[in-house]
């Protein structure tokens, strides 16, 4: 659920952007359209970030292992 405060925030930047008046119905309905879409944008992300870290761990594992030798 959507603060009223952020609901109000979201109302006047969409009022700005569009020059559009939403109700506070529409307007919740809206921003939870974009809280959902941006969740789906970053997640995947973060887990690429993850594994791209897990790889550089293994490949300076196993360099440091090899430069001992």
């Amino acid at each position: 659920m959507i603060s009223k405060e952020y609901l109000d925030k979201f109302k006047k930047l969409y009022k700005d952007k569009y020059d559009i008046t939403l109700t506070d119905e529409e307007a919740t309905e809206l921003a939870n359209h974009f809280l959902n879409m941006m969740e789906v944008l970053i997640k995947p992300k973060q887990k690429r970030s993850r594994s791209i870290q897990n790889n550089n761990v293994s490949e300076e594992r196993s360099t440091y292992a090899t430069d001992r030798l």
